[in-house]
């Protein structure tokens, strides 16, 4: 039998319509932008090879991503092959390919949410692409955030077609869908992309509410990248990240696109659209594989924060150790917080385990604020000089005698003292740094109204029965 990464890479050197940097790029598996992440894909694939990274699937191993929780222990266990996986990256590939599977396997296990109309059994269709997923291991992208066109407007008042992606028409072999998504993280490598909704559609909004799955090969599917953040030119001394882990977001356009009645999930109904994300437990599952993420990528810059004060002969100051341990201390409390998620779960009635969404949102309000505090600290610490640094060439040139001269101190030597200021200076101040602190701040959601959602559906009574136990002197 194929293995999965030999699946993968076959999948991979099928044509799609792909723009980077404005030319079009004819074969995925060549254009060195992308290769970081294929290796990086190609090292989840071999990992499912062992036992910790699949479960039985109708007698054939599946990605543990996509496996059913039924207890706190099936919970743990995904936990720790989200971790490993994260680990791979050190968190900054957001979008791997469990990321939607555990979405799927909510979606799976909440099939009969989605409902039938006279043109097709969508429940059956979730069921039918899920186990097209777990069989052929698929890796399933999405899009689910629409161009900023005019935000004052719902999309189906909008003159722009543009403003999302919508029905144009129908027929008996299925739906014709135009329209974008922004955002849309490894498009470029993916093998499908499931497009739906976040909350918030109108009474105007039929035609876009919408949930489907599309293979990025599909005629009439533009993936157009933005900039690319690697440096082909350069070595991995002078960008030790963004070398091998830029993750690229694309904007897709959609131009009279065939979906099949068999790739549809939701059609025409807005009332679900904006319910299945959250009615389904997808936002549950997948912010419990985003949460665990976040600890790798928390091990990482802590990690460069902690070296630069004892590289740099800085770890010795109380103020320092106040720095650092602000961000230990920090860690500690996502690392609770996950703990907390699975604690608290709840089984459904489907049966299904559910993670804590309170735990998980309180993760998601906080970690782009520690995140910064993360950033900041590290450019602190290596202040100017991750900006001194000399090119990697230059120690391998006139200048390396009087470079290994000038840049000794007692902790590094010159080269291992320039690799990591320039892991400093590519995850916290260069474009790949800027564009992972951006992520975290969004990725999840604008911040402001994650804390206000939070508010407004945690269970207070605890709080209210305290102040009344206050006012009325029973202590």
């Amino acid at each position: 039998m194929m293995k999965a990464r030999d699946m993968y890479l076959q999948r991979l050197a099928v044509p799609r319509a792909i723009w980077l940097n404005g030319k079009r790029v004819n074969n995925v598996l060549q254009e060195p932008a992308f290769q970081g992440a294929i290796e990086n894909t190609l090292s989840y694939y071999d990992m499912l090879e062992g036992p910790d990274f699949h479960f039985d699937y109708n007698g054939s191993p599946a990605a543990i991503s996509l496996m059913i929780p039924g207890t706190v222990d099936d919970l743990a266990r995904k936990r720790n092959a989200y971790k490993k996986v994260a680990d791979s990256s050190f968190g900054m590939l957001g979008r791997t390919p469990d990321f939607i599977n555990a979405g799927l396997c909510a979606m799976r296990s909440h099939a009969t949410f989605f409902g039938h109309d006279e043109h097709a059994d969508y429940s059956a269709n979730v069921i039918d692409f899920y186990d097209r997923c777990a069989k052929e291991h698929l890796f399933v992208g999405h899009g689910a955030i629409n161009p900023q066109i005019d935000r004052s407007k719902p999309m189906g008042l909008q003159s722009n077609l543009y403003a999302g992606v919508k029905c144009v028409n129908v027929s008996e072999r299925g739906i014709e869908v135009s329209g974008a998504k922004m955002i849309v993280t490894l498009a470029p490598i993916a093998d499908q992309l499931l497009i739906f909704n976040m909350p918030g559609l109108t009474e105007h909004d039929a035609d876009y509410a919408l949930a489907f799955a599309v293979p990025t090969d599909a005629q009439g599917l533009k993936i157009i990248c933005r900039k690319s953040l690697v440096h082909p030119e350069s070595s991995e001394f002078d960008y030790p990240l963004s070398s091998k882990m830029d993750e690229i977001d694309a904007y897709l356009v959609f131009d009279q696109v065939q979906i099949p009645w068999s790739d549809v999930f939701i059609f025409r109904d807005i009332a679900k659209s904006n319910q299945f994300y959250d009615v389904t437990r997808t936002r549950h599952h997948t912010g419990h594989q985003g949460v665990v993420r976040g600890l790798a990528k928390a091990e990482l810059l802590i990690g460069v924060a902690d070296s630069l004060a004892r590289n740099l002969g800085l770890s010795s100051y109380i103020n320092v150790q106040e720095q650092l341990g602000e961000l230990t201390t920090a860690y500690e409390l996502i690392r609770g917080a996950v703990m907390l998620c699975e604690l608290e779960a709840h089984v459904d009635a489907e049966g299904v385990c559910n993670p804590s969404i309170h735990a998980i949102q309180a993760i998601r309000c906080h970690f782009p604020k520690w995140y910064q505090k993360m950033l900041q600290t590290v450019q602190s610490l290596a202040a100017g000089s991750m900006l001194a640094v000399p090119h990697g060439d230059d120690f391998h040139n006139e200048n390396e005698a009087c470079l290994q001269q000038a840049l000794q101190n007692p902790f590094l030597s010159p080269m291992d003292r320039g690799k990591l200021l320039n892991l400093a200076w590519d995850v916290s101040g260069d474009g790949f740094g800027q564009r992972q602190m951006i992520y975290e701040t969004y990725h999840a959601g604008d911040p402001m109204r994650i804390a206000a959602a939070h508010y407004n559906n945690y269970n207070k009574q605890a709080m209210s029965d305290s102040v009344e136990r206050a006012l009325k002197g029973k202590h």
